[in-house]
């Protein structure tokens, strides 16, 4: 119980990288950042197990897409939502963090490889509704 509270109270930073994909992503789909979040954790959790150490890679179709950013802060309250519980059963599915500290690296993982692969997916759609649909399991 105590490490959902502590998850819930934190702050997530990602990559500065990451804070750009999510501005780029969020103004192609006409939503907030949290909302293309909450996709891309969903994305990263259906792809199995994340090194909780685990860090962004710049796609060479994304130079020219980006500005530069400061990292993204978010706050475990506004990614998790009341569905914590849910995200972190998720998480057990594919691997079993021993402590609040790694639980709190996987899920900064699986937000950032999240955000992306759902950048991967817009550069090969081209557009927001393309991209969702490439999200779908065949």
């Amino acid at each position: 119980m105590q490490t959902m509270e502590k998850l819930t109270a934190t702050t997530l930073q990602s990559s500065p990288l990451t804070h750009s994909r999510l501005k780029y992503l969020a103004a192609m789909a006409h939503t907030s950042e949290d909302h293309i979040s909450r996709l891309g954790m969903g994305l990263s959790l259906a792809e199995g197990k994340v090194d909780s150490v685990w860090s962004t890679k710049s796609i060479s179709s994304e130079v020219g897409l980006l500005d530069s950013m400061n990292e993204k802060k978010l706050r475990g309250r506004t990614l998790f939502k009341d569905e914590l519980a849910i995200w972190m059963a998720l998480v057990l599915r594919h691997q079993t963090p021993a402590d609040y500290d790694e639980w709190r690296q996987v899920m900064r993982s699986h937000w950032e490889r999240g955000v992306e692969i759902l950048m991967e997916k817009s550069i090969d759609s081209g557009d927001w509704l393309r991209t969702i649909r490439a999200c779908l399991p065949n």
